[in-house]
């Protein structure tokens, strides 16, 4: 199966592809808000802006549009039928490692802030069938190769799902049997920086995330995860692997100083 493009042009790997066009399937039946958006209109989001999100035809909807949206001020329970209409669409462009939002970890905020039960089995299925493709496609790709990462690392998505009321488990699952290289990498870099120093998860939008941060340290502690993750690093041939390039002392953090660094907190 080719790879197939969304309506801006950007190709899209299969498997992204076919999760985002089941989200489509499954919300279709939402109609366009007719009312004013939970938005600020006063200094958050232009007015035109608002009023052309509300009119365009979905798949038209920009990440402009998007970055306005979610970064306005808002209710601190969200209209769950003005977000379910507007998701797929939000998915989307996340697949495509467009920017939401000022933080990756807030992407998904409005759908975390939605009720409990405001997605119907099928919607939440279709929403967890999203996140574990985009969390396998991301953990595929490294360094500058185009990512649905987009620069972010593997925590701040887990995160990201998180707060958008998305279960991780299993994303972490995933990443525990998935034996690529890369994934190996993004295990290290994000543990390295964002965990082994103080054993504990390192992100100031975790901090009222006690679940999170919690499952993360159980998950990262756990002797069995840690003994498949070093056996996964003995397996790799680090040798090509230098400092970045930018260094000029021959000291600074590269993947092969992170992986060995933290084969050595793993292997305690």
């Amino acid at each position: 199966m080719k790879a197939q493009a969304t309506a801006s042009g950007t190709v899209l790997p299969p498997a992204l592809r076919t999760v985002v066009e089941a989200a489509y399937a499954a919300f279709q039946h939402y109609g366009a808000p007719t009312g004013t958006l939970d938005v600020c209109l006063a200094c958050c989001m232009d007015e035109a802006m608002e009023r052309e999100m509300r009119r365009l035809p979905l798949r038209q909807i920009s990440t402009r549009h998007f970055y306005e949206y979610n970064g306005s001020a808002k209710s601190s329970e969200q209209p769950a039928e003005e977000l379910a209409y507007f998701l797929p669409r939000m998915l989307e462009l996340l697949a495509q490692g467009d920017e939401l939002h000022h933080s990756t970890e807030l992407y998904l905020d409005r759908l975390g802030n939605c009720g409990a039960h405001a997605l119907s089995p099928r919607e939440r299925a279709a929403v967890d069938a999203f996140a574990l493709a985009f969390f396998r496609e991301g953990l595929g790709q490294v360094g500058r190769e185009p990512s649905p990462f987009n620069g972010a690392n593997a925590f701040d998505i887990l995160l990201m799902f998180h707060k958008g009321g998305v279960s991780i488990a299993p994303l972490l699952a995933h990443w525990l049997q998935d034996d690529r290289e890369s994934a190996v990498l993004h295990y290290a870099n994000a543990s390295y920086w964002d965990f082994w120093g103080q054993r504990e998860i390192q992100n100031a939008f975790a901090e009222d995330q006690p679940e999170f941060r919690e499952t993360m340290k159980a998950w990262l502690l756990d002797a069995g995860n840690r003994q498949r993750f070093a056996k996964k690093i003995l397996a790799m041939d680090t040798s090509a692997m230098g400092p970045p390039a930018h260094c000029t002392c021959g000291n600074c953090m590269g993947p092969r100083q992170v992986l060995e660094s933290v084969f050595d907190m793993i292997s305690e």
